[in-house]
């Protein structure tokens, strides 16, 4: 059920990406809808099927993978307790082994099992989670380094900045430490695990942008040591910007999202919640990924004891 999600999730991308406009998205209650017009997508695939990376546009890079558990959620219809208890299970390699087969391909499939990756975690029911960018052809990974104290200039000129990694810390002793006394350079296992996604929301989509390099705006991942913030981007053409049209949390069928339900969750079919277009306009329109929990805590309750889910319509277009 979830490899299906992700799927369906990376067929948005590709529809987006390839022009096609309108797009229907739909999201069972307690799972997450993400609406996407970015040029990053997620796959994740249960142990022993196949994991396919596609780009129908460019060539694959792969930003992050990981061959384990880190949730009893993810892979775990029917498997017993005892398979999906330890959520602690990452395989290290994984990156490496999906890049060395994966980058620069247009397409890629490989199969989410120990003989590929080994085994981290004997006894657990394991999943492939994989993030990777479709890198437009002609477009290449730049990568620039700024010092702390500094601020850091991407410009794109004409184009249009997307941030593929970032980090602001310290992983090696040579960058950024002339003048500086050994203790301040000593840590070279310095990661701020939120730098990506606060340089993203300050750089996406724009044609230059600037930021500091303090820990002001990243926060300060190991106090006393002098750190620095590694960049890579690549400047890319598609600036699509999502637009809801439609959307609908609560039930007008009792197929949809039905699997293992009792009939008295499913046979209310005419319940939806007013509010749930603006709900989504307000959280997802002008950006080009967005995530929302199809919840009651999100969107309130419009029919009590129904098993719900979310109807989302969307265009991906220019800002």
């Amino acid at each position: 059920m979830q490899q299906g999600r992700m799927s369906f999730i990376f067929l948005l991308v590709l529809l987006c990406q390839c022009g096609v406009k309108a797009v229907v998205l739909t999201t069972c209650e307690g799972d997450t809808a993400r609406l996407t017009c970015g040029l990053t997508s997620q796959v994740i695939t249960c142990e022993s099927d196949t994991a396919s990376l596609h780009c129908d546009q460019g060539h694959i890079k792969v930003l992050s993978a990981n061959y384990g558990r880190t949730n009893s959620a993810t892979c775990s219809s029917g498997k017993p307790a005892n398979q999906i208890s330890n959520v602690q299970c990452t395989q290290s390699s994984s990156l490496s082994v999906l890049s060395s087969q994966c980058d620069g391909q247009k397409d890629c499939s490989i199969s989410a099992s120990n003989s590929v990756f080994g085994d981290p975690c004997v006894g657990t029911y394991k999943y492939l989670d994989v993030s990777y960018i479709c890198i437009p052809s002609g477009a290449t990974i730049k990568k620039q380094s700024s010092c702390e104290g500094s601020t850091i200039s991407i410009n794109c000129n004409n184009r249009f900045i997307k941030v593929v990694s970032a980090n602001y810390g310290r992983t090696n002793r040579a960058t950024c430490s002339t003048g500086r006394p050994a203790n301040q350079i000593s840590n070279v296992h310095c990661i701020q695990s939120s730098s990506l996604s606060v340089l993203a929301a300050q750089c996406n989509g724009k044609q230059a942008c600037s930021v500091s390099t303090s820990n002001t705006v990243f926060g300060d991942p190991c106090v006393g040591t002098y750190k620095y913030l590694n960049v890579s981007y690549i400047c890319h053409q598609n600036n699509q910007f999502i637009t809801v049209s439609a959307a609908n949390y609560g039930r007008t069928n009792s197929v949809t999202c039905s699997t293992g339900r009792p009939a008295n969750q499913l046979s209310n079919v005419h319940c939806s919640q007013s509010s749930t277009l603006s709900v989504l306009n307000t959280q997802c329109n002008g950006k080009q990924d967005c995530s929302i929990p199809a919840t009651n805590s999100v969107f309130g309750d419009p029919c009590v004891g129904t098993y719900k889910y979310l109807d989302v319509s969307y265009t991906c277009g220019p800002s």
